[in-house]
């Protein structure tokens, strides 16, 4: 029997001081909280957090916007833009009836049980889950969200006007969908697709998605991220505010409301399975994918873009109120072998200033202590470690002096071999 070759891991290990504010909120617009032990922590979900840094610029400007994902349920409207005059208008009905078959399992499905990986979006316009379609839109759409590469997309294109003639049999002459006929043509979609996609988006290869349907397939996230959850005891706070009407008469507010607001140290946490990653972003070679010099290399810059998104993107709840643009004061990224190591139990007992210590400064020294006591017994020393810190009293000959620096030391080494 051949021994499994030990999977390699990328943690990152974050601590970010965030000042009074609601960065991620709940369905009552509270900021998001978690019990942890036995006290009431800030929490910022992960939902939020991947959101957060797969759109911020550190990713975005790492990759050509072909490299990258777009995650949407209109993809009828995106492809028919694209094929333009180039279909007749019964062949863009066809169109538009096949594509919003997508998420589905079967032609008469209803619209159920399909989310990607990446969940759903926490934004400054809502906190809520968005993985279906809004009720009552006109619009073709796919029975849910999609993860899609550019890649994708294209193909989708290129194979509406390569059947355009399929396209305008869905519907027999009584306006009634044929639906052998639009299973028929589901099926030369997939087929078409495995043929025509070679490599997911970066995004998607880091993230992952789940769908039901069988036109795209499943990708497994590589990376792996908790929640953020606050070092110290919270408590929410509120702020009662007034607006004034600058045409009004008298003394009066013109508004009257109240917010919620509050304020921590958070632990932020993600691990990366560096060789799915990897594969994830491999060639397509028939069913399996091929781990070339090109994935290795976008592995390795996908991964130095997440630390410094980590270290810099900011959820955008509530941003114009409170701009809490606070960047990490303390980042630490391993590499390592079998097992990855969260160090969230070094806040089991929620931290608290300590004589002219601050929060953060007592966060950083239980977050090494953690680390020390973890690797030591259970063998997990690293292969590689990294350390960015604001505070010169956790100096260390893994310690970088800037952040760009970090990002090219990680990338050079997990790179390698690649051209």
């Amino acid at each position: 029997m051949t021994a499994t070759t030990p999977r390699t891991f990328v943690e990152f290990h974050v601590l970010r001081s965030f000042p009074p504010s609601n960065l991620n909120r709940d369905d009552l617009g509270s900021p998001k909280t978690a019990l942890f032990g036995g006290k009431r922590r800030l929490r910022l979900s992960s939902q939020c957090l991947k959101r957060t840094w797969r759109t911020s610029s550190e990713m975005t400007g790492a990759f050509a916007e072909t490299e990258l994902g777009v995650r949407t349920a209109h993809l009828p409207s995106e492809v028919l833009n694209m094929v333009g005059t180039d279909l007749t208008a019964d062949q863009q009905e066809g169109l538009r009836l096949l594509l919003s078959m997508l998420g589905r399992k079967g032609a008469k499905a209803e619209k159920a049980g399909d989310a990607d990986a990446d969940e759903a979006d926490d934004t400054e316009a809502t906190d809520g889950d968005d993985s279906a379609p809004a009720a009552g839109a006109t619009e073709a759409t796919t029975a849910h969200l999609l993860y899609l590469s550019r890649q994708e997309i294209e193909a989708v294109a290129s194979f509406a006007r390569a059947h355009g003639d399929d396209l305008t049999t869905l519907k027999n002459k009584k306006g009634k969908t044929d639906t052998k006929k639009l299973e028929t043509l589901r099926k030369k979609l997939q087929e078409h697709l495995s043929a025509k996609t070679t490599r997911n988006a970066v995004d998607v290869g880091l993230f992952g998605r789940f769908i039901t349907s069988d036109e795209f397939d499943t990708i497994d996230g590589a990376l792996h991220v908790a929640h953020g959850l606050g070092t110290q005891k919270v408590d929410v706070e509120y702020d009662y505010f007034t607006a004034v009407d600058d045409l009004g008469e008298g003394s009066g507010a013109g508004h009257l409301g109240e917010s919620e607001f509050a304020s921590s140290v958070l632990y932020l946490f993600a691990s990366c399975d560096l060789e799915q990653l990897k594969e994830n972003l491999g060639e397509r070679k028939g069913d399996k994918r091929v781990v070339d010099a090109h994935a290795t290399s976008l592995a390795a810059r996908s991964l130095s873009a997440i630390a410094k998104a980590m270290a810099l993107a900011t959820p955008t709840g509530k941003r114009t109120g409170t701009a809490p643009y606070t960047p990490a004061a303390y980042l630490e990224v391993v590499v390592r072998r079998q097992h990855p190591l969260s160090l969230a139990n070094a806040f089991l007992q929620p931290v608290a200033p300590r004589g002219d210590d601050d929060v953060m400064k007592v966060s950083i020294e239980r977050l090494i202590a953690e680390r020390q006591r973890n690797e030591q017994a259970f063998g997990l020393a690293p292969e590689a470690r990294f350390v960015l810190s604001l505070r010169p009293e956790f100096a260390s000959e893994q310690n970088v002096d800037t952040l760009a620096t970090l990002g090219q030391k990680l990338e050079g080494l997990l790179g390698k071999g690649s051209k």
